[in-house]
């Protein structure tokens, strides 16, 4: 009798949880999770010089089919800044500020990023200033490079100009592979067989149980340095310096915003009020007004996202297994 008392109030609990997740789901398809809108913060409301802020913290990804935890922490999207910048078109204003910390993210969602903004720069003949006070990094400084001018703020970290590929574990020889609680173990020595049916050469190339060919390893590098090509030719066009020197002495470290302007990779250092002070004097505005992006969460994720932690999420391994352009301290922490 004890045993069916314990097993029917587990039972019921767990029918419980189950009921929870369902019914909180729910509540996020009925309920929008975000509502978008400029808001006016200070100026003249009438004044026809606006100048636009709009926020973009997080690593840059193409969209996926969310999980409940995936969509309750920052990342940027090509989409939803297409969505923001859309909604700016009505606005009309002179200049976009974008806010952005980042650092990096898939080389196709930096891409497309780029070409969003590219494409909305042109469109609406708009000066756009880019400006970071935490870390412009990889895909993130890729995409800042489409701006007029890119700022930082002090201390902020730029830089790490470089592309990596998926990366993957060779086990040599191995002999056992077991999970328990304390997760994954593998043995190896001579002696275990792997099968696998593959159509084609190198379809089992991110195989972990064989060691890759050198003509495989070649290949990759190839992608891998055609895209870096890409990117530098990019940061070389828009900050007017030498690809040489951006191979030979800047390369994919990280710099301080000092050494960051000093190496021309940012136009100056300051925060973004007095940004904002210069941009007004620079255009002569006699009056002006500042709109900034409002993007308001539901309760439900401001509840939930204390609870989650960015290594359980569908975008570390998103960025696993993409050719990506992002800071290496990022993707190590995934």
């Amino acid at each position: 009798m004890p045993f069916f008392n314990v097993f029917l109030r587990t039972l019921g609990f767990l029918i419980g949880i189950t009921v929870f997740i369902i019914l909180l789901n729910l509540l996020f398809y009925i309920f929008p999770e975000e509502k978008e809108n400029f808001d006016f913060v200070e100026g003249d409301k009438e004044s026809n010089n606006i100048i636009a802020i709009l926020d973009l913290n997080g690593p840059i990804i193409n969209n996926f089919n969310q999980s409940l935890v995936g969509d309750l922490f920052e990342f940027i999207t090509p989409n939803r800044v297409e969505n923001y910048l859309s909604n700016l078109k009505k606005i009309k204003p002179n200049i976009l500020i974008i806010k952005i910390n980042s650092p990096g993210g898939t080389v196709t969602a930096t891409a497309s990023l780029e070409k969003i903004i590219n494409d909305f720069k042109k469109e609406n003949k708009i000066e756009i200033y880019f400006y970071s006070n935490e870390i412009l990094a990889s895909g993130g400084y890729w995409v800042a490079t489409s701006g007029d001018k890119i700022y930082a703020n002090y201390g902020s970290i730029i830089g790490s100009i470089g592309v990596s590929g998926p990366s993957w574990y060779y086990f040599d020889k191995p002999i056992s592979v077991s999970r328990g609680i304390i997760g994954q173990k593998i043995e190896t020595k001579n002696g275990i067989k792997v099968y696998d049916q593959n159509a084609g050469t190198s379809k089992d190339l991110y195989n972990p149980f064989r060691k890759p060919k050198d003509e495989e390893l070649n290949h990759l590098n190839e992608i891998v340095m055609e895209i870096y090509d890409d990117f530098l030719i990019k940061v070389s066009n828009a900050r007017k310096i030498e690809i040489n020197i951006l191979k030979n002495e800047i390369g994919a470290l990280i710099y301080s915003a000092t050494q960051a302007k000093e190496k021309f990779l940012i136009d100056d250092i300051l925060d973004i009020d007095l940004l904002i002070d210069r941009i007004i004097k620079d255009k002569n505005f006699i009056d002006y007004k500042i709109l900034k992006m409002n993007v308001s969460e539901s309760l439900i994720s401001k509840y939930l996202v204390n609870y989650f932690d960015v290594k359980n999420s569908k975008i570390c391994n998103k960025l696993n297994s993409n050719f990506v352009s992002i800071f290496p301290y990022f993707l190590n922490n995934c």
